[in-house]
């Protein structure tokens, strides 16, 4: 799985969430998760690390 990258809604997918749940669960706020699937914001350092930690991918198979 080292070559796989995950979005934002692949991560919501995989985790059987909504992106909004997603980012609830993964301590990050909802809208600002929305924005970045949407391609209308850039995931943060602490976007990948929190969504990493929920979800358990390592953060360099998270796109941003």
């Amino acid at each position: 799985m080292e070559n796989i990258k995950f979005t934002v809604k692949m991560l919501a997918a995989l985790m059987k969430q909504t992106i909004a749940e997603l980012a609830e669960s993964a301590g990050i706020e909802p809208n600002h998760l929305q924005q970045v699937s949407t391609g209308r914001l850039k995931m943060s350092a602490y976007d990948l690390v929190q969504l990493s930690d929920y979800t358990g991918i390592d953060v360099h198979n998270i796109e941003y």
